[in-house]
């Protein structure tokens, strides 16, 4: 099996956990001092011609042209959360290449302990919370990540994704849900933050994205996100403001349930349908922040 990892940040990760399942991974980044193999993909599709799986683990915006570009020559396409702009430009490309298996990265759903949370779900008669909340996480702050033209949103399109993803995973009737609330802010700017735990920080830069969201389903489910709350750090699954699930960073073993599910259902419609069903569902979330 021959995997081709775009983009050397979190493609680190994908490439520790697709040798430790024993793939050929071939490796492209723009930047060199990040030692790929290619510095384009176009030169690594024209030396390889065609990889079992690709995952896109670059800027959002250029999530949807990559996958465009690599679509023709794989089996299954992971593209980091948020995927695309919108769910019309997810559908759309999913569309245009019926013969490839493209799936947003929603690793959460393949944690270890998902049975533990989908029965502790099951059984909460008052409320589940789903929190993402970091003290003092806004990455890089003036970059990218921070430009609304770039990255399509802040902390809604970072970490929101991986909230809904558990959500899905734990309520059966996802698909039958709407929010009742769907709420971002801003809560700084750029020239109020002066330190930060997570990327370096450009003052010349932009930063006009939220960096805090939350939505609501009923009265029972709960989802926080939050870049930059300055008081605590929480990565939890709360249940009946009671029992709570530890989060915390995704293991590695669930990026590897992940993409061995997605290998082994290479033929089977009905499991891409329903991963297009979510990620389109997702898609839809999101854009309502």
């Amino acid at each position: 099996m021959k995997s081709l990892v775009i983009g050397m940040g979190i493609g680190e990760l994908y490439k520790s956990v697709l040798k430790s399942l024993n793939y050929d991974v071939v490796t492209v980044d723009t930047d060199p001092s990040k030692d790929p193999d290619y510095v384009r993909v176009e030169t690594a599709l024209e030396v390889h011609g065609h990889f079992d799986t690709v995952n896109i683990c670059t800027p959002n915006f250029t999530h949807r042209s990559i996958t465009e570009l690599v679509a023709p020559h794989a089996d299954i396409v992971f593209v980091e959360k948020p995927g695309f702009k919108d769910s019309n430009e997810w559908k759309t490309v999913c569309s245009s290449f019926p013969n490839t298996r493209i799936m947003m990265v929603k690793n959460n759903m393949w944690r270890d302990n998902i049975s533990e949370m989908q029965a502790l779900a099951l059984l909460a008669n008052d409320t589940v919370e789903i929190n993402w909340i970091r003290k003092n996480c806004i990455p890089n702050p003036g970059s990218w990540f921070t430009t609304r033209e770039l990255a399509y949103g802040g902390v809604s399109r970072d970490l929101m994704p991986h909230l809904l993803s558990l959500y899905i995973a734990m309520n059966p009737n996802w698909h039958e849900t709407t929010a009742a609330t769907a709420h971002s802010t801003q809560q700084f700017s750029l020239s109020e933050i002066d330190s930060t735990d997570y990327g370096i920080i450009n003052q010349e830069g932009t930063h006009d994205v939220d960096d805090y969201s939350m939505l609501t389903y009923g009265n029972k489910w709960r989802l926080q996100a939050n870049w930059r709350d300055l008081t605590k750090e929480e990565s939890c699954v709360r249940f009946n403001n009671s029992v709570v699930v530890e989060l915390g960073w995704c293991p590695e073993d669930a990026y590897k349930n992940m993409i061995q599910d997605a290998v082994d259902n290479l033929n089977n419609n009905k499991f891409w349908q329903e991963q297009l069903s979510q990620d389109v569902w997702i898609h839809q979330q999101i854009e309502a922040l």
